[in-house]
């Protein structure tokens, strides 16, 4: 499954880079994805933000990377999230499509979250095509999601490949980019993915405006 296997080489990145260095996540070391993706795939209902604390799936994160500063610590962690739930949890139970569902796209930007962030960011991976035609299928839904309140009308293309409108406008701007490039800037990792914005002048620089926004 492509999920396993994004999630063995997003291990592999993780323990490479060690506990301080930068990712393309706002605020966050390495230390603070891999506390992240241990509780999310652990013990996700500790990160259901609170009613009365809306911050506090942050301010648990903040609170676990702090013990992982030590490089052991780090590394008991990335193993943590490496072996997956045990005993009786819950969590042992997902597996299959639906870890495709839930997974497939978190590792995928979380891998190139390690990859792409500092100053010498590595380049884009040449991913398989089936992988790649997975990624354009799963993140269509959450491109519409994401692109709900841009003030043009959008529509991603990828490279002579499908095409697909995400927001419907009187006047619309193009994204041009691989789908994993695109799932990248709809996620926000915009200054990182490699996504060329075409299309009317003004409509280019309204929809720029708000992305920066």
């Amino acid at each position: 499954m492509w999920s396993a296997r994004e999630k063995s080489a997003l291990v592999e990145s993780l323990t490479n880079a060690g506990p301080d260095a930068p990712t393309l996540c706002e605020g966050w070391q390495t230390r603070h994805l891999a506390a992240h993706l241990m509780l999310r795939g652990n013990e996700p209902w500790r990160l259901v933000p609170r009613p009365w604390a809306p911050d506090s799936a942050d301010r648990l994160i903040d609170d676990v990377s702090e013990g992982l500063r030590e490089p052991t610590a780090y590394a008991a962690a990335v193993a943590a999230f490496a072996a997956g739930p045990v005993g009786a949890n819950p969590m042992r139970l997902v597996g299959g499509r639906a870890d495709e569902a839930m997974n497939l796209l978190e590792y995928l930007v979380h891998h190139e979250d390690v990859r792409r962030a500092g100053p010498d960011p590595l380049p884009p991976r040449e991913l398989p095509v089936e992988l790649t035609g997975d990624v354009w299928r799963r993140a269509g839904q959450f491109s519409k999601f994401a692109y709900r309140s841009a003030p043009v009308g959008v529509v991603q293309v990828v490279p002579e490949g499908p095409r697909r409108r995400v927001r419907a406008g009187a006047v619309s701007v193009a994204l041009t980019g691989a789908p994993l490039e695109q799932t990248l800037f709809a996620m926000g990792r915009r200054d990182a993915a490699r996504v060329r914005i075409t299309g009317a002048p003004d409509a280019v620089a309204e929809f720029e405006a708000w992305a920066a926004g």
